[in-house]
């Protein structure tokens, strides 16, 4: 009796041991083991556990089919389910299934938390291997309401996904219905925050019913594509459609490169359908690239709204990177590259926003750093407000700051931007507009507007630099809306600065331009600054506007770093000592 109760126990502990996934629960069979997720979810389906569930996964796991968690009624019983990486463990879950690794099938109140410690530590990867072949739709996260059940509440955190390849993966997270691009009921109160998404088509395919829309979706601090070009998006980064109150802020959508075979516009973000009253801010878009040499268009941020009155809020958004092939020849305007293209609808707010276009195209065209499509008609559609809109680009032909084929009674308000290009003309409204008094003539308004090419801090930080654009400070108007900067600081009340962030020009005294051959930057700096001079540097000192010194470092060379990672955000005096003499300029913390 006594060995056959010891081989019991040795079971259970083997058991225990080789299984990946803990479950425990406040109803029915309080705890519960699994090699998979699937299985897990196959008990809470059957109502085994019940109540609020926490499913801890403890190590690996590779998925035998899709892990379909289903809505609570029938035989399952759930109030809550949350997935999470056991303390400590950095896990993954994996599928070579061809739908999808994980399906939310109707369910609400579902968390997947891919932090081990309750922070924001991203130590939970979900990923798909299967590649799309024909008939098959791969996905890696599949949000899905039923005929008759959304799928709300669901939160999607600190996660890594990846899919099986550019192309082999449709979408890394879908929220839609039974099929795939359409809800038969909203998913309400979706959210994804803090993940990051490599290898697919789209990153977040977020769509509702046109008719009864999703309300209250939030798509926040996500890291979206990659440097390397196996991890990049196919198609696009983020698409919202037929939503309502809903937000996509703090996003860095960095590579979505067509294939040169593509027929389809690449995307940074998407707002389309029947989207309404929503906001988009503070997103990072570049790298957004389209090489079909039939000349199929790239955009940062593509608005393409059915309403006529969308109230659509875009603001702080700095985009840059952004290459179609070109097509001069019979194709339209927007099978270029564009930085913020209007194709449809009214309602759109467009304020402070820095969009650079300094790549070019491989054949000349029509790109443009906005753009307005001729499907855009009603009266008032557009206010375009305190934008910085540059076209550096050095290819043959147009290179636009502004374009529109709708003629200009689609603007509500424009006025306070800065147009700049590089090229013959700075603008297009029924015809090429060559100078700032020809865009004031054609789009009418911009009394306000300027012409002047700014000085970034550098080619990747569009930051306005504090030197070399006085002709750009304060030259804003404020908006109710927006307080803010890209960063967070403060809009000046009365004259905020163009473009993403507030900014403050440094006017140098002629005896200083004169005497001042020391060069230093980034300036806006965020963690080092760096030092050069032609005679040696001893020493420097950093102080408050209150003249206390809270950094000194030594030199002895003619380059040298400071570093400003402990100093806190402001403006401050940088005090340079070299073997000649010392000098004082003015520097700005992030």
């Amino acid at each position: 009796m006594r060995k056959l109760l010891f081989c019991l126990v040795a079971g259970v502990a083997a058991a225990n041991l080789t299984a990946q996934v803990s479950l425990t629960a406040t109803s029915g069979t309080a705890v519960g083991t699994f090699t998979t997720l699937k299985g897990a979810f196959d008990a809470i389906n059957a109502g085994t556990h019940q109540g609020a569930i926490t499913i801890n996964i403890t190590a690996n796991t590779t998925e035998t089919a899709t892990a379909v968690l289903n809505a609570s009624g029938g035989t399952s019983n759930y109030t809550s389910v949350l997935v999470k990486p056991a303390t400590g463990v950095n896990a993954s879950i994996t599928s070579a299934d061809p739908v999808a690794t994980i399906k939310i099938n109707g369910a609400d109140n579902v968390t997947i938390d891919g932090s081990n410690n309750g922070t924001s530590s991203r130590n939970l990867t979900i990923s798909s291997t299967y590649v799309a072949t024909v008939g098959t739709t791969p996905v890696v996260l599949w949000v899905s309401s039923t005929a008759t059940s959304g799928a709300e509440n669901v939160s999607l955190k600190n996660i890594n996904f990846a899919g099986s390849s550019p192309s082999g993966t449709v979408g890394a997270v879908i929220v839609s219905g039974t099929t795939l691009g359409a809800a038969e009921v909203p998913n309400n109160n979706f959210s994804a925050i803090n993940n990051t998404f490599v290898r697919a088509q789209n990153a977040l395919f977020v769509v509702g019913n046109a008719t009864n829309t999703d309300t209250g979706n939030i798509i926040r601090n996500n890291v979206i594509g990659s440097t390397v070009a196996a991890d990049k998006m196919l198609f696009r980064g983020i698409a919202v459609q037929n939503a309502k109150n809903f937000e996509v802020s703090g996003n860095t959508v960095t590579g979505v490169v067509f294939s040169a075979t593509s027929t389809n516009i690449a995307q940074g973000i998407l707002i389309g359908a029947a989207a309404t009253n929503g906001m988009i801010f503070k997103n990072k878009i570049s790298d957004i690239k389209h090489p079909n040499t039939d000349g199929y268009g790239a955009v940062g941020i593509y608005l393409n709204c059915s309403s006529a009155a969308a109230n659509i809020l875009v603001y702080n958004n700095v985009i840059n990177d952004v290459a179609g092939y070109g097509y001069a020849a019979g194709g339209g305007a927007n099978d270029n590259g564009n930085g913020i293209f209007v194709n449809n609808g009214a309602g759109y707010k467009i304020y402070y926003n820095t969009v650079v276009m300094d790549t070019n195209q491989t054949v000349a065209g029509r790109p443009s750093a906005f753009n307005v499509a001729s499907s855009v008609t009603v009266a008032g559609a557009i206010d375009l407000r305190n934008n910085l809109f540059i076209n550096k680009q050095t290819q043959a032909g147009e290179k636009y700051a502004i374009y529109s084929a709708a003629a200009n009674t689609v603007f509500s308000n424009i006025n306070y931007n800065n147009y700049y290009s590089t090229g013959a003309n700075l603008g297009y409204i029924g015809s090429n507009r060559a100078t700032l008094a020809d865009v004031q003539t054609g789009f009418g308004g911009n009394v306000n507007s300027i012409n002047v090419l700014p000085v970034f801090v550098s080619a990747s930080d569009l930051h306005l630099a504090t030197s070399g654009n006085t002709a750009l400070d304060n030259k804003g108007t404020p908006v109710a809306e927006v307080t803010v900067d890209a960063d967070g600081a403060a809009r000046n009340a009365t004259t905020p600065d163009l473009g993403g962030y507030e900014f403050t020009a440094t006017i140098l005294a002629v005896q200083d331009i004169a005497k001042n051959k020391i060069s230093y930057y980034p300036n806006p700096v965020l963690d080092y600054i760096y030092i050069n001079n032609e005679s040696k540097i001893k020493s420097v000192e950093v102080y408050n506007m209150a003249g206390q010194m809270i950094v000194n470092e030594s030199i002895n060379a003619e380059k040298g770093s400071v570093d400003m990672r402990k100093v806190s955000p402001g403006i401050y005096i940088l005090k340079v000592n070299s073997e000649k003499d010392t000098q004082s300029l003015k520097i700005i913390k992030r």
